[in-house]
């Protein structure tokens, strides 16, 4: 900035200047006067440019932090949702001791009764021993006591069989709010952290990032006023593309570091972040029953259905951890969301998936308890199920575990099969719609763990 105010009053007093008494001195001057005025033009370009690049920057700030404080929200909400289901367990723990000490009350009543019965039933037995010879209206009544007690004793049993049913009942509410306060829990503790950490580093990656911008628009001026030309690079990833303002979804060219440029689909939808998809099945309009290679290299058409590539999927995701999103849709219009962390290897580990941490959402985990599950397919069978190929068995190329439970690179159907053996081949999530359910979409979409502005 002192460099520009001294070219400005350099300017001004050349302006200024009285002119010199040689016509020739008179030239030169205004001939410096032009070359300096060219030269506060380009800074003015300059200057011009950094202030719209620094206003998109603050622009993505702003979306970024309603979304934290959105997410925030929900977290808040959530915290809350435990809380109340703390209080109905609560609840429901004092209702289960006031049963069991009805439970424990009615029980003493009933062996009360039951000695008074045996000591009846004794008598009885004594009064109509063989020696009495006018037993029959004394065995008459001692019959009809014993009738009023059987039936007192069928009405405590009864009651008895109601108060444990109750208990089972009561039991099971307990067991499945304790479920799901534990999966509250574990939403909570995964996201929150996440959240905190991001809310705190966020301000200082962007004020580094304004300077670092102004540094560049200071350079940029001086290389314009010497005619130069800087080279633009490729964004490393669709969330590179995101925070330098782009909001409509489409395909991008990315460099990521220390690899060649290829093409992505990145989804820009506004507080996304940015997710680079890397599988998408629509219409079924690519068949995915492929081999390793094609698997390795990515197949089909990023306007429709295609796979991205093991190989492109590693070159993005080498630098860290990464959010892997699944979006799934059945037949009947309903959806659901899977998410959770995970690093992916090289080809030299069979592109090993390995799960970093519980999956979120309302499905349960279908890729087992397995932390890490190398990639195959029908000529590369490397599956955890030692005597089949779940590749040739339910077709298509995944991070199979033991077959049967997740596959949604299947055969897509466009109506579900009658055949029960067609089905199992086809797109599903165990946990959601079962083994024979043919799913009609899937999306999966890839993002960083640490949001940051690329430097």
């Amino acid at each position: 900035m002192q460099r520009w105010v001294f070219v400005l009053g350099a300017a001004w007093l050349a302006a200024a200047a009285p002119p010199p008494a040689s016509s020739s001195a008179k030239v030169a001057s205004w001939d410096e006067v032009n070359v300096l005025a060219h030269g506060l033009l380009q800074l003015g370009h300059g200057l011009k440019e950094h202030v719209e690049r620094t206003g998109g920057q603050l622009r993505a700030l702003g979306s970024r932090l309603s979304a934290h404080n959105a997410s925030l929200a929900r977290l808040e909400r959530r915290v809350d949702a435990q809380r109340r289901l703390d209080g109905r367990i609560a609840d429901l723990a004092a209702q289960l001791r006031a049963l069991l000490a009805e439970l424990a009350e009615h029980k003493a009543a009933v062996h009360d009764r039951l000695e008074l019965l045996d000591g009846k039933l004794r008598q009885a037995l004594r009064q109509n021993g063989p020696e009495n010879g006018s037993s029959s209206p004394r065995r008459s009544g001692g019959a009809g006591e014993l009738g009023v007690l059987q039936d007192f004793v069928s009405r405590q049993n009864l009651r008895m069989e109601e108060l444990f049913q109750k208990l089972k009942q009561q039991q099971y509410r307990m067991d499945k709010q304790n479920l799901q306060i534990k999966s509250l829990q574990s939403k909570v503790n995964m996201l929150l952290p996440m959240h905190i950490k991001e809310n705190e580093t966020q301000t200082l990656r962007w004020k580094n990032s304004v300077v670092r911008s102004a540094d560049r628009a200071a350079n940029h001026s001086q290389n314009a006023r010497a005619q130069t030309l800087e080279v633009s690079k490729f964004p490393t990833g669709c969330h590179q593309v995101f925070l330098e303002g782009e909001r409509s979804s489409g395909v991008f060219q990315i460099q990521p570091p220390g690899s060649k440029t290829f093409k992505v689909f990145c989804d820009l939808t506004p507080g996304s972040g940015g997710w680079t998809v890397i599988q998408r099945r629509w219409d079924g309009s690519v068949d995915f029953d492929q081999l390793w290679e094609a698997y390795r290299n990515g197949f089909g058409n990023m306007s429709g259905d295609f796979w991205l590539g093991l190989d492109r999927i590693h070159q993005i995701v080498q630098e860290g951890m990464f959010r892997l999103v699944i979006e799934m849709q059945d037949w009947e219009g309903n959806s659901q969301l899977v998410q959770f962390l995970f690093r992916l290897g090289g080809e030299d580990t069979a592109y090993t998936l390995s799960l970093l941490g519980p999956v979120l959402g309302e499905l349960e985990n279908a890729m087992g308890d397995f932390p890490q599950l190398p990639f195959s397919t029908r000529d590369q069978d490397h599956d955890l199920k030692g005597d089949a190929n779940c590749a040739k068995h339910l077709s298509g190329g995944w991070w199979f575990s033991t077959c049967g439970h997740v596959n949604l690179n299947g055969k897509y159907f466009r109506s579900i099969p009658r055949q029960r053996h067609e089905r199992k081949q086809g797109i599903f999530w165990k946990t959601w719609k079962g083994r024979y359910y043919p799913l009609k979409s899937t999306t999966m979409k890839i993002q960083p763990m640490e949001l940051g502005v690329e430097s």
